[in-house]
């Protein structure tokens, strides 16, 4: 059984969360102990950033995984190309789309970012905010090229 490192301990706070590196996944575990993202370090030496989404999480969630140990290990690699798999998210995080679009993004590809793929979810309301989150990007960055991809 290879051995779990504890990046972030999760607090008392509602929406807060524990961060574990095992081997070369690093995984977001939510208070109901379900990995809600992850990060597959085993593409980062190819330039890609990949990581991956399921089941459900807060805005709130969202924006403090990827402003936070995502961020920190993007810094580290900076990789060129990044990698969504969210065929199991579930529900939308339309909320987030804005702050997506204008200030993760350019963070982003400040440091580096060109590409960016996403495996679209199968939920329909997290199509939808994907669909959302497209849009805005287009607009606001246009020199970002990202497709989606249906399995």
């Amino acid at each position: 059984m290879e051995s779990e490192i504890v990046i972030k301990e999760a607090t008392s706070q509602k929406d807060d969360f524990k961060v574990v590196q095992k081997g070369n996944m690093v995984e977001s575990i939510n208070k109901l102990n379900q990995v809600f993202h992850y990060i597959d370090l085993n593409y980062v030496k190819q330039g890609i950033m990949f990581h991956g989404w399921t089941g459900f999480r807060t805005t709130e969630q969202l924006k403090a995984v990827l402003d936070g140990h995502f961020m920190d290990i993007y810094k580290k690699y900076k990789c060129k190309g990044a990698l969504v798999e969210s065929t199991k998210m579930s529900g939308s995080f339309n909320e987030a789309n804005d702050w997506l679009a204008g200030v993760f993004m350019p963070k982003l590809i400040g440091l580096g970012l060109t590409k960016v793929a996403v495996v679209l979810p199968h939920n329909i309301f997290a199509q939808m905010a994907v669909d959302e989150w497209d849009k805005k990007l287009a607009d606001s960055l246009p020199g970002i090229l990202a497709h989606k991809v249906t399995l």
